[in-house]
C-alpha cells in the first residue's frame, strides 16, 4: 500500500496536472498542439502504472470492494481513449467515410478538441484516482 500513495498516486496526479496544464496551454496556443501529443502518452503511464498497482493490492489480499475498485480502473482505462480525439475530425479520416455530412475540421479546431478533451481527462482521471485511493484506504 505504501507504494501506491508514495509512489504511483502521485506519479498519476502530476500526469493530470501536466496533461491539464498542457491542455489549457495549448487551448490557448493552438501551435502547442505538438506538446500535448508527446504528454498523451505520459497519461497512458501513469494510468497504466495506477492499474498494476491496484491489481497487485487487491489480489495480495487487501479487504476492499473488489468490484468498484476494478469498476474505477475500468473507468480510468476508458477515460484514455478521449485523447487525441481531434483526430476524428482531420481531412484524412474524412476522406475514408463516405458520408458527405461528416464535419472535416481545421488544424487549429483539431488541437482545440484535442486541448478540451486532454482539460477533460485530466480532471476526471485525476478523481477516479482520488476515488480509488479512498477505496484502498478504507481497506487498509
Amino acid at each position: 500500500m505504501d507504494a501506491y500513495t508514495g509512489v504511483v498516486y502521485p506519479l498519476v496526479l502530476v500526469a493530470c496536472a501536466v496533461l491539464a496544464v498542457v491542455g489549457l496551454l495549448t487551448l490557448a496556443l493552438p501551435r502547442l498542439h505538438r506538446v500535448l501529443k508527446l504528454t498523451a502518452p505520459v497519461a497512458y503511464v501513469a494510468a497504466g502504472a495506477q492499474v498494476v498497482a491496484v491489481l497487485l493490492l487487491l489480489f495480495s489480499g487487501i479487504e476492499a470492494d473488489m468490484i468498484l475498485a476494478i469498476g474505477y480502473l475500468i473507468a480510468s482505462v476508458a477515460l484514455l481513449a478521449l485523447l487525441g480525439i481531434g483526430r476524428l475530425g482531420t481531412p484524412e479520416a474524412a476522406a475514408g467515410d463516405p458520408d458527405p455530412n461528416r464535419p472535416v475540421l481545421s488544424t487549429e479546431q483539431v488541437a482545440r478538441v484535442d486541448a478540451a478533451a486532454a482539460v477533460i481527462v485530466a480532471i476526471a482521471l485525476a478523481v477516479v484516482s482520488w476515488r480509488i485511493l479512498i477505496i484502498l484506504e478504507n481497506a487498509a
